[in-house]
């Protein structure tokens, strides 16, 4: 008997849907991304993902235990003090009940002590000068490691999995790559369509094809060391792109995320299949969990989509839930998305229209929105998606909407109910105070310039 196939997953920084394959109106990216372009047209790919949380950490941690952040307790970053609580099984752990090796190559971002994620394997860390967690980690460094990986584990007796993580593409995106011409670059309509938004995309689009560059490399590897046949290799990202009205909020450019997923010679994922069904990415693991034939838990909040991939529904889900509760400030907000609706509801009275996180506000897109955005923001908001995709109409006083919002709204509270959110009792505290007071300064003197 064979043994169940290895699993590769990669997964990148603040990239959303920001590949060739993915061109939109509501995205328009004219990005050059050959190699992870060629793996959608072999593979299958998801056009409507969406994370959990538009940050770093509480996404990861809801793709790594397939519950909510307020859930497994993830609902900030972990260079602001938060870590994943012990108490939560992670896919690494699942994957070792059902026979796998499970292995860490690069970036991870759900941890103060990577250790307690359950690897049995990780690459060597290396620290943040300034920051108590391993953070520095590019596309070289991970290649290198990948080689040495495959070749020390291309006669093993058990399948493996491995998780790949980067810093690409996150700020500063001249760290990763060299800037591609502004002048070839589409700016979507969610962002100002200015020389200050077309050079930081270009610089954006550089980082991008350097990510593209090291797919290509590690697929290669793969073929060439006699594992590609018997592997399934998965691209993903956390969240949505680092700038304004994506990240760190609700809509749907800040929680709409990639997911590419190829292994040859399988029914499942070969064929350039396209789906868009609606999904969360708390359904990445019972998926790979019924992939490979163990119990989908009973106690998480994911859905195995392996009935889609089938043919034998063409949904698992009616609509995605989102949260954040804290960046590097506190901002809670929940949210419901169907196919055709969003609410919103914002927890924090906040003097602007959507926060800006500090390297991005920081920007020169940043200073140019600032007095812009300057605006107090509505308590609860809702968008017509189909006529309105890029949800610029807050419909939530209009009248003709009155029973869709009061439907969503009540959705909205018993799905708060139902998972225990902290925040129907009031104010979650921070993690460290102290990094959220010195985040709070850096504000205020952004403020006043």
């Amino acid at each position: 008997m064979s043994k169940k196939p290895n699993i590769v997953s990669f997964i990148t920084h603040d990239q959303g849907q920001f590949i060739g394959c993915y061109n939109t109106p509501q995205i328009p990216n004219s990005l050059n991304t050959p190699n992870l372009d060629k793996l959608a047209s072999k593979g299958v790919r998801f056009t409507n993902y969406f994370c959990t949380a538009p940050q770093c950490s509480p996404s990861r941690g809801s793709i790594q235990t397939s519950l909510y952040p307020h859930q497994n307790g993830l609902m900030g970053l972990v260079n602001r003090g938060w870590t994943l609580p012990l108490e939560n099984k992670t896919i690494p752990m699942y994957l070792k009940e059902n026979g796998y090796s499970t292995h860490l190559i690069g970036l991870q971002h759900e941890s103060l002590k990577p250790s307690d994620l359950g690897y049995d394997t990780l690459s060597e860390r290396f620290f943040h000068k300034d920051l108590e967690i391993d953070f520095m980690y590019n596309c070289k460094l991970v290649e290198n490691e990948c080689l040495k990986f495959f070749q020390k584990h291309k006669e093993d007796d058990y399948p493996f999995y491995l998780n790949i993580g980067v810093e690409e593409v996150h700020r500063p995106f001249k760290s990763w790559g060299d800037p591609v011409d502004p002048k070839s670059v589409e700016v979507p309509p969610f962002l100002p369509d200015n020389e200050i938004f077309k050079k930081e995309l270009a610089d954006y689009y550089g980082a991008i094809h350097s990510v593209d560059i090291t797919i290509g490399k590690i697929i290669k590897m793969l073929e060439e060391i006699d594992l590609q046949k018997n592997t399934l290799f998965i691209f993903t990202t956390d969240h949505g792109s680092p700038f304004p009205r994506a990240k760190a909020t609700l809509y749907d450019p800040g929680i709409k995320t990639s997911l590419i997923m190829y292994q040859p010679d399988s029914e499942l994922f070969e064929g350039g299949k396209v789906f868009d069904s609606l999904l969360s990415n708390l359904d990445y693991l019972p998926t790979l969990l019924d992939f490979i034939g163990a119990k989908v838990p009973a106690e998480i909040e994911g859905k195995s989509f392996l009935p889609i991939l089938k043919g034998e529904k063409e949904q698992v889900r009616i609509e995605i839930y989102g949260e954040k509760t804290y960046h590097d400030i506190y901002d809670p907000m929940r949210g419901i998305r169907t196919h055709n609706y969003k609410y919103i509801k914002n927890f924090e009275d906040i003097d602007t229209l959507y926060v800006l996180p500090l390297p991005m506000a920081m920007a020169p897109s940043g200073k140019f929105l600032k007095d812009k955005i300057n605006k107090p923001r509505a308590k609860e908001e809702l968008y017509d998606l189909q006529k309105d995709p890029h949800e610029r109409n807050n419909l939530i006083n209009n009248p003709e909407y009155k029973e869709i919002a009061n439907n969503l709204r009540k959705k909205l509270k018993d799905w708060m109910i139902r998972t225990k959110d902290p925040l129907l009792k009031g104010r979650v505290k921070p993690q460290s105070q102290e990094a959220y007071d010195k985040d709070l300064k850096k504000r205020k003197k952004l403020k006043n310039l």
